[in-house]
């Protein structure tokens, strides 16, 4: 099974963009009269949303199933050349996954993985899965149940 959230991307980057123009509109209003020894004030409004995106994580998820390997990959697209922070990638075998949870917050959702590791206890991996919608979120959950029936036989 193949699962895959680009949309949220395009939604983002327009976000973004209005912040950033909030922020460019507050630097110029505090500068207008030549004083650039004031201290730089943030709208709130644009700082707000800035830290609830953080918040909430990476909007793109990328699930798949097919062949023996699970693939799982959280990225944030219009931020990702910044660095790994803003793109996770877990691929593992099949065999190795234990059991899984969603933890669910305000706002914010977490896949926790429990993989079994070479050392021979599990391995917890995170990761988000806040932009999932319900149906997206069902058919991950039926596709990891299946995967964990099969390796408890």
């Amino acid at each position: 099974m193949r699962l895959n959230t680009q949309s949220s991307g395009r939604v983002l980057r327009f976000i973004y963009l209005l912040c950033l123009f909030t922020l460019a509109f507050d630097v110029i209003m505090l500068n207008i009269e030549g004083s650039w020894s004031s201290i730089t004030k943030l709208s709130p409004f644009a700082f707000l949303i800035i830290i609830f995106l953080i918040y909430r994580g990476l909007p793109q998820f990328i699930y798949d199933s097919d062949g023996e390997v699970l693939n799982f990959t959280a990225q944030e697209p219009n931020l990702k050349f910044l660095g790994k922070r803003f793109n996770e990638h877990t691929e593992f075998p099949k065999r190795k996954l234990l059991k899984y949870r969603v933890s669910v917050w305000p706002f914010k959702r977490r896949l926790i993985l429990y993989i079994q590791s070479k050392e021979g206890g599990p391995k917890r991996v995170g990761i988000s899965i806040s932009y999932l919608t319900r149906t997206q979120l069902r058919d991950l959950k039926r596709s990891l149940d299946r995967v964990v029936a099969t390796n408890r036989e």
